[in-house]
């Protein structure tokens, strides 16, 4: 009898730890369903805001009479530079931006997200007008969320900054591009 009850005590715990070992590897499937769930139908948004002015930094140089909008520095660059399916990565940006105060300008972004194999796989437009009311140096994030079915290699995005007038009926002008790389690898 005394055997049975060490045996069990010994089983019990081997069991337990079993079962607790199994849960955590469906935990990461019901994790990747989750951040499947969340993230599908949603377009990526793109949150801009004023970047603190650093001491020592060149004052911020005016917009040519003429000029509706003008981007002197557009950086793109990712967080991380290589991921897993079920991650979500953020692009990030450094824009200066320049432009009028005229209300009937609309500033829009464009993202083109491409395979490696140079196959345009989405893009996404986005009104930044409301984020960007006025010249400054901008800081942008962008989360993009990777799906459970996304194959590993290298991937680009390419972001413009496009403009044009409310109600006229004159194509947007592109006033900036930028393009970056980020890698996706395998699960296990």
């Amino acid at each position: 009898m005394k055997d049975f009850i060490a045996l069990h005590r010994m089983t019990l715990p081997a069991i337990l730890l079993t079962a607790l070992l199994g849960g955590c590897a469906s935990m990461g499937d019901f994790s990747c369903d989750m951040h499947e769930t969340q993230s599908r139908g949603t377009k990526p948004v793109t949150t801009y805001s004023l970047a603190d002015t650093k001491s020592g930094e060149a004052a911020f140089r005016q917009l040519p009479a003429s000029s509706i909008a003008q981007v002197p520095t557009y950086k793109i660059r990712f967080k991380p530079g290589f991921t897993k399916p079920c991650a979500t990565v953020t692009l990030l940006k450094d824009v200066a931006i320049l432009r009028s105060d005229e209300t009937t300008v609309m500033l829009n972004e464009i993202r083109e997200f491409y395979a490696e194999d140079g196959t345009l796989i989405a893009t996404s437009t986005q009104d930044i007008s409301e984020q960007v009311k006025k010249s400054g140096n901008y800081i942008a994030t962008t989360p993009l969320p990777i799906p459970k079915s996304a194959p590993p290699g290298k991937y680009k995005i390419v972001n413009k900054l496009m403009y044009e007038r409310r109600g006229d009926r004159r194509a947007p002008v592109q006033i900036a591009r930028a393009e970056g790389f980020f890698y996706i690898i395998p699960s296990q």
